[in-house]
């Protein structure tokens, strides 16, 4: 089904990118080498009522918008391309029909595995000039520590999630 775009979606996904710009740029714990953040939910908020779609247009706008508003260090598109990938997982996995804990478990293997690991530690490695290597046990850290959490509060989350979404299609605001 072909959905349209209306104001009050991209009201509702600027809100969401507002709330992950915020939380990845001033409430997250970062190293050089990692970033422990719960800019998560706002986009899997996004996924979960939009889809993959708006999920990884919300995604690649928060980093390139975090990183010229509140610039960390250097403007890399490698990172841009990995918030984008994480959206796209979260909204194909949350999508209404799709909210099974293993769809959940999947994108968050995804993530953490192919983007969070391989591909942010190729960007480190690139940016930084640290070895492979050392940068991926670094990120495997990280990866260990946050897929729990984010898997917890994804699935704490998904019952408020499912009644606004109800909410929202019963009067049309999505």
């Amino acid at each position: 089904m072909k959905q349209k775009i209306s104001v009050l979606i991209l009201a509702q996904v600027a809100v969401l990118l507002a709330m992950e710009v915020v939380l990845s740029r001033f409430f997250s714990i970062a190293t050089p080498v990692t970033k422990f953040s719960f800019a998560f939910v706002p986009l899997a908020v996004c996924g979960a009522l939009f889809g993959p779609v708006y999920g990884g247009i919300m995604g690649a706008l928060a980093d390139l918008l975090g990183a010229i508003l509140f610039p960390i260090g250097p403007y890399f598109p490698g990172y841009t391309l990995n918030n984008a990938l994480h959206g796209v997982a979260l909204g194909v996995a949350l999508k209404e029909g799709r909210r099974a804990w293993w769809q959940l478990a999947l994108a968050l293997i995804f993530n953490h595995v192919v983007v969070g690991i391989f591909l942010a530690a190729l960007w480190g490695h690139i940016l930084t000039g640290n070895p492979y290597w050392a940068v991926v046990v670094a990120r495997v850290v990280q990866a260990v520590v946050m897929a729990p959490v984010q898997f917890i509060i994804i699935r704490l989350m998904m019952h408020p999630v499912e009644k606004y979404s109800v909410f929202a299609h019963r009067y049309r605001l999505v």
